[in-house]
């Protein structure tokens, strides 16, 4: 019986040590995969909101002032070749600013109509 539990135990102890071991040995061909399923998430708004965490950290003197200058100058031009690889303009043009200046007014025109509606029924 004290036979069984020595095999049953090395067995239990050799494949934990498998477990622990591999990693070491095994080739990363994994770990490229990985990153470029990362870079395909990254966004500009990942980007912001790493960059928003990061003076969050500073403000709460987590992080050196030195520190938080290199970090935020890397984001930012991660966030720089985000914006080229995307090709989008960084101002918007004359169309889309006269359609967004044509919704606002709108929203103002039926703001006062619920303001004269509330006037009246008061």
């Amino acid at each position: 019986m004290d036979f069984i539990y020595l095999i049953v135990g090395s067995a239990i102890i050799l494949t934990c040590f498998y477990f622990v071991v591999s990693p070491f040995f095994s080739r990363n061909e994994g770990r490229s995969s990985e990153t470029d399923s990362w870079e395909s998430t990254l966004t500009l708004d990942s980007v912001y909101s790493a960059v928003n965490e990061l003076e969050m950290d500073y403000l709460m003197k987590k992080i050196k002032e030195k520190d938080f200058l290199q970090l935020k100058e890397q984001y930012q031009m991660i966030a720089t070749e985000l914006v080229k690889q995307e090709g989008k303009p960084k101002r918007e043009t004359n169309n889309n600013v006269s359609q967004a200046e044509e919704a606002e007014l709108e929203l103002l025109r039926e703001l006062q109509k619920l303001r004269k509606k509330k006037g009246k029924s008061s």
